[in-house]
């Protein structure tokens, strides 16, 4: 089952108020912010963009079934039904994000965010390709570079998960630690992160926007490992070396001879070529390291992960064979 909601919880989570309507106490609903895709039962939360106003529009998701709306703090609303429920806030974006705290505490997964400018979506399929025997994985993809990012992915977490894998990824500085801010990531994954026109004023305001992520990390004991980094960028290693402070870390830089380092250029571009075919995305040696190294935090041993990789012997198999 994914996010559902009563309106008991959203006051809650959000700290708003009932300004119109009656509080149902029973039942629940998604949360959906595209009047399209409004169906009987859900919220409506109305969030303006740059060309229209949903405000404008709370009659038809009442009209469309909609158990309530959730809206931004006004005196009055141009289209509303005085008989709906209306959950008043001070701004509907945040509220937004707090509803996703509150579904990823209810649920009570792990939580492993992973960013970076290229990579970012093969190295989850990997990460839960190896894991997936062992823990119930969630992927949360980004549906767009804006700031609802990959809100719709997490919000479609069932309970039961075990580690939730969220992508984040953005243009705007901020929209990374606010998405991290909501989540709290036990475990920060930062993949590669290359300029298309590499200088050191761009390489290190590159770096700045992915590691935002690594702004969000909460103090952790110093055996506890926080974050894997490959850290390939002097920019990414001088951003992460400011962020981290006493947090501990895996970063490729320092790791020597990896597993991934291990499997056969053969295996690896076997593997390369399968999830090409899967997800249109080539993989490299960077994602297969940092997926091998995330597996490794979430409890699997170094002998689990030599034998999904074809290691455990002298004569390598076809590495390739745990992404089919």
């Amino acid at each position: 089952m994914s996010a559902t909601f009563t309106a008991e919880e959203i006051l809650s989570a959000t700290g708003g108020r009932l300004v119109c309507g009656v509080m149902s106490e029973q039942g629940r609903g998604r949360i959906v912010w595209d009047l399209d895709e409004v169906a009987a039962g859900d919220w409506f939360i109305a969030i303006p963009s740059e060309f229209q106003d949903p405000h404008d529009h709370l009659a038809q998701a009442f009209a469309k079934g909609a158990r309530g709306c959730i809206v931004n703090r006004r005196q009055r609303y141009a289209s509303a039904d005085q008989h709906g429920a209306l959950i008043s806030v001070a701004d509907t974006r945040t509220a937004l994000l707090d509803l996703v705290r509150y579904w990823r505490q209810a649920v009570g997964a792990r939580v492993v965010g992973v960013s970076g400018s290229m990579g970012r979506r093969a190295t989850m399929i990997l990460i839960n390709q190896l894991v997936q025997d062992k823990l119930n994985v969630h992927l949360a993809f980004m549906g767009n570079l804006g700031w609802f990012g990959c809100i719709r992915g997490i919000l479609a977490m069932p309970q039961g998960t075990e580690v939730l894998v969220f992508e984040a990824g953005a243009v705007e500085r901020g929209d990374i630690a606010r998405l991290g801010g909501a989540l709290d990531p036990d475990l920060v994954i930062i993949t590669g992160v290359n300029h298309v026109l590499p200088s050191s004023e761009r390489d290190a305001r590159l770096a700045a926007l992915y590691c935002e992520l690594l702004e969000t990390l909460k103090e952790f004991p110093e055996e506890r490992i926080s974050a894997v980094i490959f850290d390939q960028s002097s920019a990414v290693r001088e951003r992460s070396k400011q962020l981290l402070g006493n947090l501990t870390a895996v970063q490729h830089s320092l790791s020597g001879n990896s597993l991934a380092q291990r499997v056969s250029q053969q295996s690896l571009e076997q593997l390369s070529v399968a999830m090409q075919h899967a997800i249109g995305q080539a993989v490299s040696e960077a994602e297969l390291w940092c997926a091998t190294e995330a597996a490794k935090v979430l409890g699997l041993s170094k002998h689990e992960l030599e034998e999904i990789l074809g290691l455990a012997s002298t004569v390598q198999t076809d590495a390739s064979s745990f992404a089919a």
